[in-house]
């Protein structure tokens, strides 16, 4: 507060010596006063009635700098603002408000003075980049796309501007008009490296992956970097190319000997071609120049684990995990063990790990799974409890798997009180509502459900199960197929090489008539889930639809086989029996 009144006095003392050099003399008292924010419309009528006083801005410009240095922003606002009653056509002072206004998160303020400037001087190009720039971070990729595109018209050979225009272009996959301009950035300079590499990203993005590898070469012919040529390996892993892969690696090695990025990517390019031996001489070498030898050998050991050498990878880390009692090497080690089927030996283990651990959430998820399949699930139940009571390491995840414990035992009760205590905790979380809708669908309240999915779908738009869900069950209703289809489609794309959500595909397809395409999905989702019941039924009746008994029966023997509870048997023999 002290401080605040020191420069307050002092602003004062500047007013005064203003006023008696001639100041405000011509703006009333009620228009100076803070209490009125004048919008850029208002300011033009001010312009109109009132004559322009420098000495009256410069004192407000002053107040407003020494407000906004103190982070006194609202104070700075108002300051500036009544700098421009005084002076309405101060460029310094308008690109200082709205600047102003971005820091304080008033962004549609900041536009809106942004474009004032721009209708006053039109032809600089600091304005419309500043406003483009804010565009880009709101999310309006249209608007900014014209403001580049007024710049280039103003600065028709600015390089940098033709880049971002064509990275906008390729960020709304509008690939045709980013790949012309970058091609006119590359006419201004033909060695423009971000040109080159851009084109190399946009080759990628439409799958011409031949152009993207000349453009990729190129640019790192005019300035190679470690950085560049591990994007060009990843690029060339992409297309399983482990001869290029390889020989980017050992190029930066050569140039940069000590780069561990390049080092133990050329390990895991050395294991994909069985070079083993090879592998483990660059893993040594990198463990001798490792200031953390243990994480080395961590990364030895996933390396391994990729290439399923189970063994090898436990060896690694049996010394890390039991000597020194590395968190992450425990968990991995007991992950193998439970791989291993070594059940005690893995739960051990995980008992180890200290709930302040960052792998302590995954060791309970782990510690779970294990317990289920000993057939444990009443000691899985109080493991969550248990861990539900250490306030700093719960997550809603907990929540939901508990309550999909207390499904799998038909305590559809306990898992609404979960649940429902979980929403009081989470009341915005996606995972929480899917849980809950998949409970009330279990509970044959199939309405109550779907509300409940799409309330993920507000949440969280992109929820590939949430999608699938609401599109099979428009289908198994036979009811919105359009809107099934889209949503599913949209699951696909999500979460590709999914056998239910193929099913789930195949199955709206039966229900809107096009045959040929259902059997196409359905056949293509067992051959993902090939032991799925249901998907082995809905494949019966698209046979018995197209007047196939003979396939229609054979695929229902085998749904009914797959199905453990009698009432499905039942409905299935019910099916085979009227197609004798």
């Amino acid at each position: 507060m002290k401080q605040r009144t020191l420069y307050k006095s002092l602003l004062l003392f500047i007013a005064f010596f203003l006023l008696f050099c001639g100041g405000c003399s011509s703006i009333s008292n009620d228009e100076l006063s803070l209490d009125s924010h004048p919008t850029p419309e208002e300011s033009d009528m001010v312009v109109s009635t009132e004559q322009t006083d420098s000495s009256c801005s410069y004192f407000y410009f002053l107040w407003g700098t020494h407000a906004e240095n103190n982070k006194l922003y609202n104070e700075a606002e108002e300051a500036f603002e009544k700098a421009l009653i005084c002076d309405p056509d101060s460029s310094y002072i308008l690109r200082r408000l709205p600047i102003l206004l971005i820091r304080m998160g008033k962004q549609d303020g900041a536009a809106k003075w942004l474009r004032t400037l721009i209708e006053k001087f039109p032809n600089d190009t600091q304005d419309r980049l500043l406003l483009a720039r804010l565009n880009i971070r709101n999310g309006k990729i249209d608007e900014a796309i014209k403001l580049y595109t007024e710049l280039i018209d103003l600065t028709p050979e600015d390089e940098t501007m033709l880049l971002r225009l064509g990275f906008l272009y390729s960020e709304q996959k509008r690939y045709m008009e980013a790949e012309q301009t970058f091609y006119r950035a590359l006419s201004i300079n033909h060695d423009s490296l971000f040109a080159h590499l851009y084109l190399a990203r946009l080759a990628v993005q439409t799958r011409d992956m031949d152009k993207a590898a000349t453009w990729y070469e190129k640019a790192l012919a005019i300035n190679w970097s470690a950085d560049l040529a591990l994007e060009l390996a990843e690029f060339y892993g992409m297309q399983k190319n482990y001869k290029a892969v390889e020989l980017q690696y050992r190029t930066i090695l050569k140039k940069q000997p000590n780069d561990h990025r390049a080092g133990l990517g050329l390990v895991h390019t050395l294991l994909l071609q069985d070079k083993e031996n090879e592998a483990l001489e660059i893993l040594t070498d990198l463990r001798a120049n490792s200031e953390d030898p243990n994480q080395i050998d961590i990364i030895a050991a996933r390396l391994y684990l990729r290439s399923e050498n189970l063994e090898k990878a436990a060896a690694i880390l049996e010394p890390i995990a039991t000597l020194e009692e590395v968190p992450e090497a425990t968990y991995m080690l007991a992950a193998i063990r439970y791989q291993q089927k070594k059940f005690d030996v893995a739960l051990s283990l995980l008992h180890t790990i200290e709930k302040e651990s960052v792998h302590h959430e995954d060791s309970i998820f782990l510690q779970v799974r294990i317990l289920l399949e000993k057939e444990e699930s009443d000691k899985a139940i109080e493991l969550i409890h248990q861990t539900l009571t250490y306030e700093d390491t719960v997550t809603p995840e907990l929540y939901t798997l508990l309550a999909s414990l207390y499904m799998e035992q038909k305590q559809l009760q306990k898992g609404y009180d979960i649940l429902d205590i979980a929403l009081v905790k989470y009341p915005d979380n996606a995972k929480i509502y899917f849980e809950y809708g998949i409970l009330l669908e279990q509970d044959s309240l199939q309405q109550q459900a779907i509300t409940h999915m799409k309330k993920v779908l507000e949440l969280e738009p992109d929820h590939a199960e949430a999608l699938n869900y609401l599109g099979y069950t428009w289908a198994e209703n036979n009811v919105n197929l359009e809107k099934a289809l889209e949503y599913i489609q949209k699951s696909m794309q999500l979460k590709p090489g999914s056998g239910y959500i193929q099913d789930s595909l195949g199955w709206v397809y039966f229900r809107m008539g096009k045959l040929d395409l259902a059997i196409k999905e359905i056949l293509a989702a067992l051959q993902l889930e090939p032991n799925d019941p249901s998907i082995h039924e809905h494949l019966g009746e698209i046979y018995l639809k197209l007047g196939n008994k003979t396939k229609a029966k054979e695929a229902f023997k085998k749904a009914e086989h797959l199905f453990s509870t009698l009432k499905h048997k039942v409905r299935i023999r019910e099916k085979i029996d009227a197609l004798q």
